[in-house]
């Protein structure tokens, strides 16, 4: 008898949906318990630095330290009592930056700057900059002098729609009193990623305007630095000049991740030519010029919606060299490009699907060591130190932190292993044979070794609709995703038109058609799985948040027989009160999604789910943070009362204190949880966990 068929024997027959499993909401939650923003102090190359959520705190982040040479020992928490953290852009990102132990950070609770010398046996930050509330700081980069810090500011001293964005110095030393930001570029709407050349007083950063966002069009700004007799910087800069995009050809370029080497090039990555987002830097007359040979379609990063992206960086020791990481025809690649021959020398991959917050080391000796963030679909996403000239021997990349050693295994038989399905779509107006094209998703089918469903049945689908909308999904570790395959669901995590990774005309497919395009793509998904008999064609599915919600939305409003039930995680419902109550940085976003404002109205109107309640059918379960500025509570409160009204089972479940995406342990399980029993109800199963019930209006069973 073969192995499948004695596990096959083995397994208890079950509906789908009710299985028994180990990966619990709590596992799920503590999981939550993320990294991000992974650096190394460059003046002591061996420290690396990270930022570590604590959902048993409220979701701080709080800033640890390790030292290349000790990987396996407890990593050295510096911010204790702060919760490094900005609101700038309201996605917050770039947060600190350290330099030869210094390090620069924003705390969130009143958003300043503080200083931390991580040198002294005593370890007191002091708050520098101006002191005002309505100021908010991130993309620090500390200048090699260590007497001044440039970096990102927003002035919401006005509003936060009218929020002024600059970049500006601040000084490092305690002077005793408090000193004034230096104003050195203002008068554009947004600002990013600024850098400083070591090897002299130049800086670089990226801009842009309304209605813009960094993925539609970007320019490249280049000044150099003035000093006053104490090298500090004088206010504004010197020989300031667009070097690459802002429309400066015919093209639309959206530019990331400027650069300089040690000898002083700019690099940077640009969507220019090709549409995706691939290596560029600038020569010596000034020109911009491919860093690659031959052009390759395939992204070398994603949008940026939070700063401090980080997947290319120079190689210090090698002339000309560029670590990078990219993916193409569905496998993910790292390498070294020599920028002056063009080409890649690649580096083994072991079993990574995907990498970020990647940056350059060194070990004791010396020796290049490229630490990043990596995961695949079996293993937690973790820190690794990637010894590059290593590379042709047997060593394999070392985790970084605490946990030295994958969990997962805690959960074979549970897994489920994703495959990347391409299905038939249509564009608009979605008749005739020329309106035919291509999407994509992953696919992930039940997976418990305790289990099989019954004789007969198919599994429910659950697709899942991205935020953003303007990101994409991936295959890295999820141990949300696998909470459903676990129990019995499958999963179809998918890539919709609109999203990155496909290049730009793949991404701006959404343009002017958000509601619409998603919308097809997600059940186009759905109902390619049922077709193939990987999913239970009365027992679809759907859950998204943020911009995910509205396509959840979406899709149970304007496409009511196609799915049996619907979450919405602080999902818009209504398009028209998004544009009147949002923040700056997304204000002008949906005059791309679905037109300018108030002149296509009609059209806001038309594909909000709130002014098409008459339409819904199935039930939803909604959740939301009360402190939301991204998507305002009242708007799901008006989606829930409209379906109240109608007779259509729903339930509402709020959190106070969340904000956009929730952080605090007790509501990531409660989340999870009240879904799991939301959807038994409707589609007809019983948990096996045990699940405080959730009040749900209309419910007469």
């Amino acid at each position: 008898m073969s192995t499948n068929s004695t596990e096959q024997n083995q397994q208890q027959e079950a509906a789908y949906g009710s299985w028994k499993s180990p990966i619990t909401a709590s596992n799920v939650a503590s999981g939550a318990s993320a990294t991000s923003m992974l650096r190394v102090d460059s003046a002591q190359p061996t420290h690396v630095y990270w930022l570590e959520s604590r959902p048993s705190e409220g979701g701080r982040l709080t800033l640890l330290r390790q030292d290349i040479s000790q990987i396996g020992e407890e990593p050295y928490e510096l911010t204790t009592e702060w919760n490094v953290r900005t609101g700038v852009h309201e996605y917050g990102g770039g947060a600190y930056a350290v330099y030869d132990g210094l390090v620069v950070f924003a705390n969130w609770k009143d958003q300043g700057v503080y200083l931390l010398d991580t040198s002294k046996s005593t370890r007191v930050a002091l708050r520098i900059g101006e002191q005002n509330d309505k100021l908010r700081y991130a993309g620090f980069a500390i200048h090699p002098s260590k007497k001044f810090v440039i970096c990102v500011r927003e002035d919401h001293g006005k509003s936060d729609i009218e929020a002024v964005a600059s970049v500006v110095a601040i000084r490092l030393e305690d002077t005793g009193a408090i000193a004034n930001d230096i104003m050195l570029f203002e008068g554009t709407d947004f600002v990013s990623s600024p850098v400083f050349s070591t090897k002299n007083d130049e800086i670089a950063f990226i801009a842009w305007n309304h209605p813009n966002m960094s993925w539609d069009e970007t320019a490249l700004y280049r000044a150099k630095l003035s000093f006053n007799s104490e090298m500090v910087p004088e206010p504004k800069l010197k020989d300031l000049a667009i070097v690459a995009g802002g429309a400066q050809e015919v093209m639309r370029e959206s530019i990331y991740q400027p650069r300089f080497d040690l000898d002083g090039v700019l690099h940077f990555l640009s969507d220019r030519i090709t549409g995706f987002w691939s290596p560029y830097h600038i020569d010596i007359q000034g020109a911009v010029v491919s860093s690659l040979r031959s052009p390759v379609l395939a992204e070398f990063t994603g949008p940026e919606w939070s700063m401090g992206d980080s997947t290319f960086q120079p190689v210090p020791g090698r002339k000309s060299s560029m670590a990078v990481t990219y993916t193409l025809n569905g496998a993910l690649h790292l390498g070294i490009l020599d920028t002056a021959a063009g080409a890649i020398e690649e580096l083994p991959v072991p079993g990574w699907t995907v990498v970020s917050d990647m940056n350059m080391a060194e070990s004791r000796s010396g020796e290049p060591v490229l630490v990043l963030k990596a995961g695949q679909p079996t293993e937690r996403t973790a820190m690794y130190a990637y010894f590059i000239n290593a590379i042709n021997t047997a060593s394999v990349p070392q985790r970084i932190g605490a946990q030295t050693a994958s969990d997962t295994s805690l959960y074979d038989g549970y897994l489920s292993v994703p495959r990347e399905i391409e299905f038939e779509t249509r564009l608009p107006p979605f008749d005739g044979e020329d309106t035919k094209a291509q999407a994509y998703a992953y696919y992930y089918p039940p997976a418990n070794k305790d289990y099989r469903g019954m004789k007969g049945e198919r599994p429910p689908l659950l697709v899942l609709s991205h935020g953003g909308p303007t990101t994409s999904t991936n295959t890295s570790f999820s141990l949300s995703i696998q909470f459903w395959t676990s129990r019995g669901f499958a999963v179809a995590d998918v890539n919709y038109g609109g999203s990155t990774g496909y290049g730009r005309a793949f991404r701006e497919r959404l343009y002017p058609h958000f509601g619409q395009v998603d919308v097809q793509d997600c059940c186009a998904a759905a109902l390619h799985l049922a077709s193939l008999g990987l999913a239970d064609r009365a027992r679809l599915s759907i859950m998204g948040g943020s911009a995910g919600g509205y396509t959840t939305l979406a899709c149970l409003a304007f496409r009511p027989e196609v799915f049996a039930v619907g979450a919405s995680h602080y999902g818009i419902s209504d398009l028209e009160v998004l544009v009147k109550e949002t923040h700056k940085f997304e204000s002008l976003y949906p005059v791309h999604l679905v037109g300018p404002y108030p002149a296509a109205r009609t059209t806001y109107v038309e594909r909000s789910p709130l002014h098409a309640v008459d339409a819904l059918a199935c039930p939803a379960i909604f959740f939301q943070g009360l402190d939301d500025k991204v998507v305002p509570p009242n708007q799901t409160s008006l989606m829930v009362d409209a379906l109240k009204r109608k007779g259509i089972r729903v339930a509402h479940v709020e959190f106070e204190g969340e904000q956009h995406g929730f952080r605090k342990f007790q509501n990531i399980v409660r989340a999870m949880e009240a879904q799991l029993f939301f959807f038994g109800r409707i589609l007809g199963f019983v948990p096996s966990d045990a699940i405080d019930p959730v009040p749900i209006s209309n419910d007469l069973l």
